[in-house]
């Protein structure tokens, strides 16, 4: 395998996640303070069209350059998964491509039900003439046949992908410095939410903070594959 190639496919997701947190952000920032309606926030309110559009088309653009270094750094760990010689390190790194390949397909749909779900509650919201519970109601109808399909997607790219990484890391697989565990998605979440409680007059400053997770992981693989060509 060119491992060249592998690292320059690789770091296409860093400007795919760029795009990603930018959508991230469109939808994510609010007032702080904000009303909130059961799972629905009435800043969502504030969320232009606009801001959902450019949301749903950096997310776009960002899944299809994330699915080529997906894919390429997938191919680069099931080789070296060849070299392992407990089969418990194989096994993790056949979760952690898993979770990759998941990715491909869930980051796009992620972006842009989540920023239908916004849409579709202001929407309500306009034709139940500000009708609060009306409108939480029907959104909560609209919301109900996308869980099920957006909690598989979650578990599977998001936390699958992160326990898996943490693991790789803790067990030398991939044999970087311990503190790339933080590069995890959901460990980032974690520190976005508690940068959120900055009291900014904004909320949602955890918002990019997942995507970046993935960025900083990549990073680590781009990395981890210039130490083993050289």
């Amino acid at each position: 395998m060119r491992y060249d190639r592998t690292a320059a496919a690789m770091r296409l997701v860093i400007p795919a996640m760029i795009l990603c947190i930018i959508g991230d952000y469109c939808i994510g920032i609010e007032p702080r303070g904000s009303e909130v309606y059961g799972i629905a926030s009435a800043g969502w309110l504030t969320v232009s069209d606009l801001r959902i559009a450019v949301s749903n088309l950096t997310g776009t653009v960002g899944s299809l350059l994330y699915a080529i270094g997906a894919v390429a750094f997938a191919r680069f760990l099931l080789e070296r998964r060849e070299l392992l010689q407990e089969r418990k390190d194989r096994i993790w790194v056949n979760l952690y491509t898993a979770g990759l390949g998941m990715g491909c397909a869930s980051f796009m749909y992620f972006h842009i039900a989540c920023g239908g779900l916004i849409q579709h509650f202001k929407v309500l919201y306009e034709v139940t003439g500000g009708n609060v519970q009306q409108a939480e109601d029907a959104w909560m109808k609209m919301l109900l046949p996308e869980v099920l399909p957006l909690l598989l997607m979650f578990v599977g790219f998001d936390v699958l992908t992160s326990v898996a990484w943490i693991a790789l890391i803790a067990r030398r697989i991939i044999p970087v410095s311990k503190w790339w565990i933080l590069a995890s998605p959901l460990i980032m979440t974690g520190i976005g939410l508690l940068a959120d409680l900055i009291p900014f007059p904004i909320s949602g400053i955890n918002s990019g903070f997942e995507s970046m997770g993935w960025m900083l992981m990549f990073i680590c693989g781009i990395r981890y594959v210039g130490d083993v060509s050289d």
